[in-house]
């Protein structure tokens, strides 16, 4: 149970929240501005709209102006060649690779979802794939992969049912946020083009027909450098700590559901969290991302970039508000990081009366701080498996990025219970004595993983047991500063002079921030502490990436080979880098024990 400040406070701001208001911010954005990408006059009354908008509320808020590597969509055009001759409707992805205007022509493969198991067995070298709209992988990393792997060209159908006439758009960078020296030449370099989902099930039905389709298509995108607009505001509680609360203002087609709902939905929130700003023990920043769409999270990356050492030393969360309260959706479901896992949880429960669905966070959305160790959290109402199979899976809603993605697609009283649960999420991040992590489930979460990647190496010259047992040790540390916050919420509540356990409170507050995000960066990326990984890449769903690496190449070489020992020398060193982590971890838990153990005496 996580002791909250001021709780009487939660009541009074449901109380002056008001659906009213936000909707009138969702019809302006919806209605008088509409799509609005990085670089264009609409981003940029977007973001004055929402400025001038939270000043009037008395908040500080101002607009961050920087260059971000940008795209413009130009015109795409798809032909069938063979066996027959036939139209089809087309619109390019952004940040593609541009035909010259005679075109490309090849061979169509159809891909499924477009991951590397889709392409087992197929060889796509010089031939244009055909791939579906998924989360499994995102557009980008389907990009990523079909470069990587040989294809010419690749064409994404949209999800949902066939009677969908939607072409969804969107970009392919995947190099997150803007590209540096290292992965410039990393962002994929071929054409793709994006059509309905009738279009490319008949592609799919030729193909299962005939087995050899030929396809002809142009398609052209701009790249360049445009200065983003990104609105910010603060609340300044009490204390140094903050959380930070972020959506995508960058949006595709009529953009209700994104993510003018989750920008309005934050505007509403930074209204009446002012009104109680003395009443609110830690800060909460307020940011409006631009480049979101197309630079892949450039304005998140931005942020983490620009402001790290306040990031580094005191945010205690990232709440990310995208596509809240979509129509038809009805299962509380949160994605985040496993230290919040069971507070979220235990929350979804006692507002929405149900068990909530937990997912594990991974690079999407505007996950730009796994390197730095915020820890994520994202909530919205999803789709029942029934309903999913209804719309053939479109998770994220048949009119995503598109003109049919209108305000009637907002559930107006799902999003009232949308705005009610962020605000009592967030009171409660902003007034725990104790930020609500929970380490145990961190030290589980990381013993799992060392036992896989044990499993995977038991044919390689690689102990493991020793990053084990000291997994094992943080536990144990772990387990004693979970006791160890009950005792000083036990000690607070009953504490006449809260001075010397409020100071208690403070150290295990910095422990478990620092301890968090030591191991972050380990645990979920393969670019480390200060890069970004791909959006949505594969490895970063696998256990400590950057050792799983080494281990799944020395596996597949041989022993004998310059290769393998070259493999085992970055494996060994690797392995290092957790070890530090994890001792690391250990030594910021043992001493805060020892130091709190006598505040408490």
């Amino acid at each position: 149970m996580t002791l909250i400040l001021s709780s009487e406070v939660e009541s009074e701001i449901l109380r002056n929240l008001s659906v009213r208001e936000a909707y009138k911010h969702m019809e302006f954005l919806v209605n008088e501005v509409g799509e609005r990408l990085a670089g264009t006059r609409q981003i940029v009354k977007a973001a004055e709209y929402i400025t001038s908008t939270l000043r009037k509320y008395g908040l500080n808020a101002w607009i961050d102006k920087f260059y971000i590597y940008h795209s413009y969509p130009g015109q795409a055009e798809l032909k069938i060649i063979e066996p027959e001759t036939r139209t089809i409707e087309a619109k390019p992805c952004c940040h593609i690779s541009s035909t010259l205007p005679e075109g490309i022509s090849g061979e169509l493969i159809y891909v499924g979802a477009g991951s590397y198991e889709d392409y087992k067995g197929r060889d796509v070298r010089d031939k244009i794939v055909l791939a579906e709209m998924t989360w499994d992988p995102p557009r980008p990393e389907k990009a990523r992969i079909a470069w990587e792997l040989g294809a010419k060209a690749l064409i994404i159908m949209n999800w949902g049912t066939i009677d969908n006439p939607v072409i969804q758009m969107g970009a392919v960078k995947s190099v997150w946020g803007n590209p540096t020296p290292e992965n410039w030449n990393k962002m994929p370099q071929i054409p793709v083009i994006s059509i309905t989902r009738a279009a490319g099930e008949y592609l799919k039905n030729l193909v299962e027909k005939y087995g050899k389709v030929i396809v002809w298509l142009r398609a052209e995108a701009t790249r360049l450098w445009v200065k983003a607009n990104q609105p910010t505001a603060r609340i300044t509680g009490q204390t140094e700590e903050f959380v930070l609360v972020g959506g995508h203002l960058e949006a595709w087609g009529r953009t209700a559901i994104c993510n003018s709902s989750g920008n309005s939905l934050m505007m509403e929130l930074a209204r009446v969290f002012k009104k109680f700003k003395d009443k609110l023990r830690r800060s909460v920043v307020f940011a409006f991302w631009d480049g979101h769409e197309i630079a892949e999270a450039a304005g998140s990356a931005w942020y983490v970039d620009n402001h790290w050492s306040d990031l580094n030393w005191n945010c205690i969360a990232y709440v990310n508000i995208d596509s809240p309260a979509i129509i038809g959706t009805s299962i509380p479901t949160v994605r985040c990081v496993p230290e919040v896992r069971d507070f979220l949880l235990g929350l979804i429960k006692e507002f929405w009366g149900v068990e909530g669905k937990w997912k594990m966070a991974y690079m999407g959305g505007d996950a730009s701080f796994f390197g730095v160790g915020v820890p994520y959290i994202s909530f919205r109402t999803e789709y029942t498996l029934e309903k999913l199979r209804e719309l053939n899976y479109a998770s994220l809603s048949p009119w995503l990025h598109s003109e049919a993605d209108t305000i009637d697609k907002i559930d107006k009283d799902l999003f009232a219970k949308h705005l009610k649960f962020y605000a009592i999420l967030l009171f409660r991040l902003c007034n725990s004595l104790i930020v609500p992590y929970d380490l145990v489930a961190v030290a589980d979460e990381l013993i799992n993983h060392l036992n896989e990647l044990k499993r995977l190496a038991e044919n390689l010259p690689v102990n493991l047991e020793q990053l084990i047992e000291e997994a094992k040790s943080f536990k144990e540390v772990a387990i004693k500063l979970n006791a160890c916050k009950m005792r000083v919420e036990e000690a607070y509540v009953k504490a006449s002079d809260k001075s010397i356990v409020g100071e208690a409170a403070r150290m295990i507050n910095k422990a478990l921030i620092r301890i968090v995000h030591e191991l972050s960066h380990i645990m979920r990326t393969e670019a480390g502490r200060y890069g970004y990984d791909p959006y949505g890449y594969y490895l970063t769903g696998k256990p400590i990436p950057r050792v799983y690496i080494p281990i799944i190449k020395m596996n597949e070489l041989d022993p004998n080979s310059t290769e393998y020992r070259l493999w085992e020398t970055k494996l060994r060193r690797e392995l290092n880098r957790v070890l530090d982590a994890i001792e690391n971890s250990i030594d910021y838990g043992t001493m805060t024990l020892q130091i709190v153990g006598k505040c408490l005496v």
